[in-house]
């Protein structure tokens, strides 16, 4: 196993036990700051005993604990390119300042940027913003409880680009009929985040019997929909106190629906055009004179934009 990465080691597997998968998760979610943590701390934030990390090290390969950092530390040394880089990862300390948790958090949240900047690859990345911009294939966008309202985003965003998106929504009852008519044309997007949405994973199911495309955007290596997915996104959503922060997911998402901007053909002005006289019609939003102005002036926006994207 000389060579291999850590997430490498771990994929080569064939099967993990429940608390095995817990120590896979907690690897592949702090990566790289799992250099700073021991035997102890990777069994209290992970919740398994200290006897099953250290069987799980030596599982992976590892002679012993002391080993196992030791090739992670030259691995975050090799992957971080930059001198400014390493040096933010050696300076890493706990905030301890309980008072200053605007400070906290947004630190959480820079960090959870700088973590998906650096871990998505730009041609997965490009690949899944031509594949959501297709308007031939039918894109469905699924999520659950807050992945949900992520999702939600997303297809508000693509809907001024793009026809023929189905957001499917929470209620269980009605997914049969919303997913009757899927065929091997069509693009399953999903996201998920812990506690991951059972639903979710009944959805991706049916999508990869009928040979459908599934992308999935969500926070591990090893989510439980990572078997099913053609195409996986992976953004950590590690917060600051007990709730996730999902900045970072969906920065992703506004990210892919820009970069899909530049495969988008010159019919998302006429969509923009009939978008504007019903939202008008129906008096979705509040008018008033410089709003109107602004109107106005929001396509010929879009144009300049797409055309900036194209450069």
């Amino acid at each position: 196993m000389d060579g291999q990465n850590l997430i490498d080691r771990i994929r080569a597997l064939k099967k993990l036990t429940p608390s095995e998968a817990k120590v896979a998760d907690f690897f592949s979610r702090l990566f790289p700051e799992i250099v700073f943590e021991n035997v102890t701390t990777i069994s209290q934030k992970s919740g398994v005993s200290k006897a099953t990390v250290v069987r799980f090290i030596s599982r992976l390969g590892y002679k012993n604990f002391f080993e196992f950092r030791t090739q992670q530390r030259y691995e975050v040394v090799s992957r971080l390119e930059t001198p400014i880089q390493r040096y933010s990862l050696k300076k890493r300390q706990p905030v301890e300042d309980k008072k200053d948790i605007l400070g906290q958090n947004f630190s959480y949240i820079m960090k959870n940027l700088r973590h998906t900047y650096n871990k998505t690859d730009q041609g997965k990345f490009i690949e899944v913003a031509r594949l959501i911009a297709d308007p031939k294939r039918h894109l469905y966008i699924m999520g659950q409880r807050i992945s949900y309202a992520l999702g939600y985003l997303f297809y508000v965003l693509l809907g001024y680009l793009r026809p023929r998106i189905t957001l499917l929504d929470n209620q269980g009852s009605i997914l049969p009929d919303l997913l009757v008519d899927v065929t091997k044309k069509d693009i399953l997007f999903t996201i998920t985040h812990p506690r991951y949405a059972s639903m979710t994973l009944k959805v991706a199911d049916c999508f990869a019997k009928q040979g459908a495309k599934i992308i999935l955007l969500t926070d591990s290596e090893f989510s439980p929909l990572s078997h099913l997915a053609d195409i996986q996104l992976v953004v950590p959503s590690d917060g600051l106190s007990i709730f996730q922060s999902f900045c970072a997911a969906s920065a992703l998402l506004e990210s892919l629906v820009i970069a899909a901007l530049q495969f988008s053909d010159d019919s998302i002005y006429n969509r923009g055009e009939k978008a504007e006289k019903l939202y008008e019609r129906f008096e979705t939003f509040y008018l008033s004179k410089s709003s109107m102005a602004g109107k106005k002036s929001r396509l010929a926006e879009m144009k300049d934009k797409k055309g900036t994207v194209k450069e």
